[in-house]
Order: structure tokens, then C-alpha cells, then sequence
């Protein structure tokens, strides 16, 4: 009997040391996993700011390219209706962001330096501090005329913006597209997003998220200042209120563009800082976020070439 109550006891205590074993490698299981989803969700988030940045990127670069396009024309110059902030306004745009703002196609590629200065509001606070691209061009595929649409009718000897009524003599007819890039905060204190106000019909100007995440726009023109025979070379990259911009015979042949995204990452996770970019501060580690910054060149292919 002794001998009975002996073995019983023994496999109590083994029992009790395997139940021991088990709360610990059960409690060290957990850690890990809690560890490994820490590390899955910090990479997810970062993945999800680096797709954040290269659609945003991959968007406003193929827009970029297009730049400057005035179908068979060849030159905004032939281009009847072409108008700038002192004309009459011949074509009312609703709420454009100026005096003929839209149909400046003499102007393709301009911005803003660190700030939002144009006539017509934009969908939320502009981010403090972040650069405005302009875009304008004629649309890449041509069309049909259409009711309260801004368009250009085409042809070899030379083209006429217009709305509505189309000139007879059109072989093309192509909309007219100006694009306006900027970065807004949230007004209900979410994420900052890339928007874009665009043309649409009426004729009237539409505002439109492209990105949520996005904090920071900047840009830097390359330009030609000595005039080279085409094809030319960028000489230097400049702000938008860099003074040489205004220069007689200076040409902006290319676009450097910075884009900055940023979410909400879990415990843990410290972005890293940021150095100094396009003539900016540095930007210090801040925790619990995903950041992440992307720069781009796009040369300008439909940059107008000198005229000798």
C-alpha cells in the first residue's frame, strides 16, 4: 500500500512540474506571437505607405510627361484662344482658379513655393509649407465636340479653343486639360492627402483625392539657361520663386518631384528621420508611425524648343 501511495505521489509532482512547463511555454508562445504580429503589422504598414507613394508618384508622372501637348498644332503659339490674366475672358471657366487660369496652355508647367495662392478654394487646408504643381495640355486622344466643355479644335494651318461649337474646319478635336496638384490636411483629423483639382465639363474645375497619406509635395524645375541647340541639357534645379525662372530664354526641360506619405503604425515603430530635401528642414523620428519619402526626375518631352 505504502508502495502504491509513493507512485501515486510521484505523478502528482510530475504532473504538477509538466503543468508548469506548459504555463511557460504557453506564456513565451504568446509573447512571440504578440512579437511576431507587432513586426507583421509594422512591415504592412510600410508596405501600404511605399504603395501609397509609388501610385501617387506613378499618377502625377504620367500626367507630368504629357505636359505641354497641343496635338498636331505642334505649338500653343498656333492656338487661337490661348489667354493669359490680362485678356478678356472669351471662355468662362467656373470657379477657376484665376483670369483665364486654364487656358494659359503658353504656360504648361508652373508652381507654387510653399504655398497655396490661387482664386478658387481648395477642398481642405492646404498642408502648410508644401509646393502647388500646374499642369496644362491638350488631352492625349482625340474626341467628339461636346456640350460645356472646354476643347480645342485642330487642324495642320492651326487650332481655336473653344465650348460648344467646334470650328468647321477641325480634322481633330481634343479636350483641354489643366490640372491643379496639392496637399490638404483632413478636416476631421485623419490623414493628408494628394488632390488634384481638374477640368471637367461645365466648363468648371473639380476637386478629386488622388492619395490618402501623402504630407508633402515639393518641386525643383530643371532649366536650360544657356540656350543649347536642342536637344538641351538641365543646367540647374531651381525652387518655383527661383528668380531665374522669369529670365528671357530660360526653359523648364524637366521636374523633380518629392513625395512624403506617412500612417499610423503600432507601438514600437519609430520612423526614421528625414534629411534636409529641396532646400527643406530635415524631419525629425517621430513613434508609432510608417514614413517614407520618394523623389522622381521627369523630363519634359513636349518642352517647347528654342525658336532659332
Amino acid at each position: 500500500m505504502a508502495r502504491a501511495m509513493k507512485a501515486g505521489g510521484h505523478t502528482l509532482v510530475q504532473l504538477l512540474v509538466a503543468m508548469t512547463l506548459a504555463s511557460v511555454l504557453l506564456g513565451a508562445f504568446a509573447t512571440v506571437h504578440g512579437r511576431v504580429r507587432q513586426a507583421v503589422s509594422r512591415v504592412e504598414s510600410l508596405a501600404a505607405v511605399q504603395d501609397t507613394l509609388t501610385q501617387a508618384m506613378a499618377y502625377l508622372g504620367n500626367d507630368l510627361r504629357q505636359a505641354g501637348y497641343v496635338g498636331l498644332v505642334g505649338d500653343s503659339e498656333r492656338l487661337a484662344g490661348v489667354a493669359g490674366p490680362e485678356d478678356p475672358v472669351s471662355l468662362p471657366v467656373t470657379n477657376d482658379c484665376g483670369i483665364n487660369f486654364s487656358l494659359r496652355l503658353d504656360r504648361p508647367v508652373e508652381a507654387m513655393d510653399a504655398g497655396y495662392d490661387l482664386d478658387c478654394s481648395p477642398a481642405a487646408p492646404p498642408q502648410p509649407g508644401t509646393d502647388v504643381l500646374i499642369l496644362r495640355r491638350l488631352a492625349g486622344k482625340p474626341t467628339r465636340a461636346e456640350k460645356g466643355r472646354l476643347q480645342a479644335g485642330l487642324s495642320l494651318g492651326g487650332g481655336t479653343l473653344f465650348i460648344d461649337d467646334a470650328p468647321a474646319d477641325s480634322a481633330e478635336i481634343r479636350d483641354l486639360v489643366t490640372s491643379i496638384y496639392y496637399v490638404a490636411t483632413s478636416r476631421s483629423g485623419g490623414e493628408s492627402s494628394l488632390r488634384r483639382k481638374t477640368l471637367v465639363r461645365g466648363p468648371r474645375l473639380l476637386d478629386e483625392e488622388v492619395a490618402t497619406g501623402i504630407t508633402d509635395l515639393q518641386i525643383q524645375f530643371g532649366i536650360d539657361l544657356d540656350g543649347d541647340t536642342w536637344p538641351a541639357g538641365a543646367n540647374a534645379y531651381v525652387n518655383p520663386g527661383d528668380a531665374r525662372l522669369s529670365e528671357p530664354g530660360t526653359r523648364i526641360l524637366a521636374v523633380r518631384v518629392w513625395l512624403r506619405a506617412e500612417a499610423d503604425a503600432p507601438a514600437g515603430t519609430v520612423a526614421p528621420p528625414i534629411d534636409a530635401y529641396a532646400n527643406g528642414p530635415a524631419t525629425a523620428s517621430v513613434t508609432r508611425r510608417s514614413r517614407q519619402l520618394l523623389v522622381r526626375t521627369f523630363f519634359l518631352p513636349n518642352a517647347r524648343r528654342p525658336s532659332w
